[in-house]
Parts: structure tokens; sequence; C-alpha cells
């Protein structure tokens, strides 16, 4: 499988809106993808809380190398501006996803400048007994503590979990990702 990013340059991109997934940016209005009637009608059945809306913006728009994609807007945003975007591929096997995140991140590293990258592995908050893992790489595009970023993560559940193994590959507002941190799980 090869995954397909779009810059808008031949030179190396250092701002974040210039990283699409399936044509879609950061900063980019939804009105550009379909009407207000259509954009509602893609609403997740999973919400956060407060202050984003997620919409299934595969429902609306051919997708090419993602299984489903996500986004989110501010809630009661008019214009729909997107504040984070991900692509999802289901997976069986970690080492197929690993050897996909790999050539993703060979891939962002080629067209992307980036203040600071951090790989990691972590239990999942989603699967309680903690074995199930997240094998994490994100790509800052600002200094700390902003954290504005791309990230290509494996989300590894254990079969007992029951949850769908995914790789996402995922671009956030700072204003997003700020809140992801500090507010949405809480």
């Amino acid at each position: 499988l090869i995954i397909i990013f779009s810059i808008q340059s031949l030179t190396k991109a250092d701002d974040i809106r210039d990283f699409e997934i399936e044509g879609i940016s950061i900063g980019d209005s939804l009105l550009s993808f379909g009407s207000k009637d259509q954009i509602n009608s893609i609403k997740s059945s999973q919400q956060y809380k407060s202050k984003y809306t997620i919409y299934d913006i595969e429902k609306i728009i051919d997708t090419k190398t993602y299984d489903y994609m996500s986004l989110t807007t501010k809630n009661n945003d008019k214009d729909f501006i997107v504040t984070s975007v991900a692509g999802i591929i289901n997976y069986i096997r970690l080492d197929d996803c690993l050897n996909q995140q790999k050539q993703i991140s060979k891939e962002i590293e080629s067209i992307l400048n980036y203040d600071d990258k951090d790989e990691r592995v972590y239990p999942s908050q989603r699967d309680k007994t903690g074995n199930s893992k997240i094998y994490s790489i994100i790509y800052y595009f600002k200094p700390y503590p902003s954290q504005e970023a791309i990230s290509i993560n494996c989300s590894h559940f254990t079969k007992e979990s029951n949850i769908q193994r995914t790789l996402n590959v995922g671009a956030q507002s700072e204003e997003f990702a700020d809140y992801i941190i500090n507010e949405a799980y809480k």
C-alpha cells in the first residue's frame, strides 16, 4: 500500500496546513466538500463532551487510501473549518502496521520540515487491562509547548479487548491538540 500526501510546493513545507489527507487540510472549510445538510448528516455517533464536533467525512468524499476518515470542527462554526483530520486503515498483524508506519514516516520526512520528532510505545487508555499498545510517531511543527502535530499511530489492541486495530495518520491544529490534552477526557 502506498500512502500519498499532497504538498502545495516543490520545497519542503513547514506549515501543517500544507499537509493534506485525501485532499483535506487543517484550515479547510467542509463547505468545499459538501452542503450544510450533507455535513450535518455525517456527524459521528462518537462525540467529545464540548467544543468540537467529529465528522465521518468518508461518507461524502471518495477516499482512495483509507478505510475511513474523521475530522473535527469547532462546535457551531458556521464555516465548518477543519481543526483536525485523520485517515484510518484497519489491520490485523502488527508487523504490517509498523512497516506502513515506517513508509509513511519516511514520506513525511521527505516533504515536511518539522521542529521535533517523538517515537514511543505506550498503553492504550481505551483498553482497561493495559495490554493494548499504541506505537506512535509524532512530528511537531512548532517548538514546545506547542502540540500542533502530525501523528502516525499503530493502535494495537489485544484480541480480548474486542477493539479494531488501526493505523491512524492524523494532523491536528495547536488549539485542538491543547483541547485533547487538557480537556477532552477530564
